[in-house]
């Protein structure tokens, strides 16, 4: 078994022993993408002109199907078909898993994604990543068969990049929102460089800023973006300002210059206000005499109203730039008649509680009622950082298209899910990104890809541990953590009680990743296993 778990596979009476010194060709330029890709996912493989073991090849007897890809195990060699870009990455990940064990049974696999949109959010916004931990994810994401990573870049403390277009939209420590942590602002070339890796494996980038909400450090370089009352709260910005529409439409068009083959641009729209907090963060736009001569100006009955003007405004910079929009759902009030573009693509993750939005009568499915094409990345199901939220056991049997609850007559609408990864770099807070991203990836793109119920066997967990760590030998660190994603805690390291913890098993399994270096997750499991020792031995 590999993950994602494939869909057609012919197995034959027959055996192949995978060579020590692993070499590939490749036929095209698509063919060089996948064997490139290939070469990443396996330590030492290297290139040959032709009669390799690993042949890369463009196969046009394959169904047309998005990123299809074949794979033929035969005695003496493997084969890889493809008809496009995606489908040669995707070749490329199944050829690698197969041939991390030493002999493979021959087969003939033929395989394609159930969701055309598969995606993890990497928040880079509130504390800024190390660039290899980045990197590591988009490998991990590539063997897991996604096709697109979306990238938070904005939030309350301001922009991840050193910005040329709006030169004072900086970072600044936040005044009553979070306390900053490792921060410092990416050279518009690290993103750069990032947007390369993901060409390298043919995975889409989906810049996303914020409007209108997280606005603190936004509001702190343009006091004058905040609505026109006494005590401005710095949370939402005033759309009255007509001086707003250029500032984004000059980020805008710079963050599309950084991704220039992105096809999307998320612009955030979520969390207007937090009225029941004990400190709350407000929106002033029903009391602002600015925003009440645009509701005038406009015809606009009301807040909700302006809301959606806003959206309008923002979905005209992005065309106009040739790119589709993306937000998120939460502000929208789906219990009416939404007077916005249905060419923008909604992203789901909550229906707003009260006090923070539309909250009476909506619901997912009423998005897809009223017309809307979704990507499913509800909160909790898909969030990673906290145990609460996603868990091995909620992966087991969620899928886009069971929760939330929805009517299958509008399974089409529903394009695809995201995991997310908030906060992954404020190391003090979540420093155990490290080792739960990769499981975390497996697991969500095993049921982006193929849906349906997964059973976590002992196959399951072996390829798992494949993915991994590059190795099944490594499927006990799982039991040493007692769950195929350890704990998320800065206090514990594993669900087992040291009593219960085997002493020999864990010496073995920490011993055995001390000595590894094939695999991206080999240090950070190593820490872990060590942190569990320390527990066991006090």
């Amino acid at each position: 078994m590999i993950l994602p778990a494939v869909k057609k596979i012919t197995e034959e009476n027959a055996f192949c022993n995978v060579p020590e010194k692993m070499m590939y060709c490749y036929d095209c330029e698509l063919g060089r993408l996948g064997a490139e890709a290939f070469a990443s996912f396996t330590v030492g493989a290297e290139k040959a002109d032709a009669d390799a073991f690993v042949e890369f090849f463009l196969d046009r007897s394959l169904e047309m199907i998005d990123e299809i890809y074949s794979v033929t195990v035969l005695p003496n060699k493997i084969r890889v078909g493809f008809r496009d870009a995606r489908g040669a990455v995707n070749g490329a990940a199944s050829a690698a898993l197969l041939l991390r064990k030493n002999r493979v049974s021959c087969c003939n696999i033929v395989d394609y994604p159930s969701c055309s949109y598969r995606s993890v959010l990497l928040d880079l916004a509130r504390g800024l990543p190390d660039i290899e931990d980045v990197e590591r994810a988009v490998r991990y994401m590539a063997l897991a068969k996604y096709n697109r990573v979306h990238l938070h870049l904005i939030d309350s403390n301001g922009p991840c990049y050193v910005s040329d277009a709006v030169p004072n939209f900086k970072y600044l420590a936040p005044a009553g929102d979070r306390p900053a942590n490792n921060y410092a602002q990416f050279d518009k070339k690290i993103l750069e460089e990032i947007a390369e890796l993901c060409d390298h494996y043919a995975i889409e980038i989906v810049p996303e800023i914020e409007i209108p909400a997280h606005g603190y450090a936004l509001c702190e370089a343009h006091p004058e973006f905040k609505c026109q009352v006494n005590d401005a709260h710095s949370w939402t910005i005033c759309p009255g300002n007509d001086d707003i529409w250029d500032f984004f439409k000059k980020l805008i068009g710079e963050v599309i210059e950084i991704f220039p083959n992105s096809q999307y641009v998320h612009i955030g729209t979520d969390e207007l206000e937090f009225l029941d907090l004990a400190e709350p963060r407000l929106c002033h736009w029903a009391d602002c005499p600015r925003c009440a001569a645009l509701r005038a100006r406009e015809g606009l009955a009301d807040r909700q109203a302006e809301f959606y003007y806003l959206v309008d405004r923002m979905h005209e910079i992005v065309t106009s730039y040739g790119k589709k929009m993306i937000m998120w759902n939460d502000q929208i009030d789906i219990s009416k008649d939404v007077p916005i573009s249905r060419d923008i693509l909604i992203e789901f993750w909550r229906i707003a509680s009260p006090g923070r939005g539309p909250h009476e009568g909506c619901t997912f499915n009423k998005f897809l009622e009223k017309g809307f094409r979704m990507i499913n990345a509800n909160y909790p199901s898909t969030y990673l950082d906290k145990e609460t939220y996603l868990s091995p056991e909620k992966m087991r049997t969620w899928t886009p298209f069971n929760v939330p609850e929805q009517t299958p007559k509008y399974a089409d609408q529903v394009i695809g899910g995201e995991a997310c990864a908030w906060e992954l770099g404020n190391y003090q807070e979540y420093p155990f990104y490290r080792y739960t991203l990769p499981p975390a990836i497996a697991l969500v793109g095993d049921k982006l890809w193929g849906l349906g119920e997964r059973e976590h066997n002992d196959d399951f967990k072996e390829a798992l541990s494949e993915f991994v760590f590059g190795s099944s030998a490594y499927v006990d660190v799982f039991k040493c953590v007692g769950d195929l994603i350890p704990p998320r805690s800065n206090e514990r390291f594993s669900y087992v009680l040291p009593e219960e913890i085997d002493r020999e098993i864990l010496a073995k399994m920490l011993g055995k990743l001390q000595s590894n270096s094939e695999s991206d997750a080999i240090e950070a499991y190593a820490w872990l296993l060590q942190k569990i020792t320390d527990t066991v031995n006090v």
